[in-house]
């Protein structure tokens, strides 16, 4: 485990105290920074204060900002993963789709972070692929127990989840800036009501 020094001091003209903590713990404070006040908030001043320390330590880890956001990343894609398998419905297809509109909705700093702010394309690519990845390798065989995906092949199961992950992605957009409907059993009806039809197309595509 590494260990980053930390120096805080009780009161002024006194020996500074010593203190440690963890890269897991630099790295919750950075999350919980992130999650609560926004990228535009994360700065090595405001983790000294998170972590109750000086701004020295911070500098120093602050230098590899590549590593840092990796760890924000995975950290902000476990979440949305457990906003998607989060039983809500009673259907994993809706599940997905209404658990991704919730994570926009009540992660909002955690949603922009993912998809608004853009360091580099190699880092928006790579979160692309560890949702795809998911969506697609994960749970493509409990999505196939679906009854309302039942009789689809393998390809078209594949389109149906795309398109899906389109019209929820921009979905998601609108509500998290406050542009749609804030009502939750209207989104999930929304959501509904476009998989049945979407899958119905597929279907009868298939059968034409």
């Amino acid at each position: 485990m590494l260990y980053n020094v930390c120096y805080t001091t009780k009161e002024a003209g006194k020996m500074p105290l010593k203190s440690s903590f963890t890269k897991d713990a630099f790295v919750d404070a950075a999350f919980k920074i992130l999650r609560t006040k926004g990228w535009d908030n994360l700065s090595a001043r405001s983790l000294a204060k998170e972590l109750n320390c000086s701004t020295m330590p911070i500098y120093s880890y602050l230098k590899s900002m590549k590593s840092l956001y990796e760890e924000l990343r995975k950290k902000a894609v476990d979440l949305l993963i457990t906003y998607q398998t989060t039983p809500r419905t009673g259907q994993i297809f809706f599940n997905m789709g209404v658990g991704y509109i919730l994570f926009a909705k009540q992660e909002k700093n955690l949603f922009r972070f993912l998809y608004q702010r853009k360091e580099g394309e190699e880092r928006y690519q790579e979160i692309e692929k560890r949702i795809r990845e998911f969506a697609f390798k994960n749970l493509t065989q409990n999505v196939k127990a679906d009854p309302i995906l039942e009789g689809l092949d393998e390809q078209t199961l594949k389109d149906v989840l795309t398109k899906m992950w389109i019209f929820v992605h921009g979905l998601a957009f609108l509500v998290n800036n406050n542009a749609f409907v804030d009502d939750e059993n209207y989104v999930l009806e929304t959501i509904k009501e476009t998989g049945r039809l979407l899958i119905r197309g597929e279907k009868s595509t298939k059968e034409d």
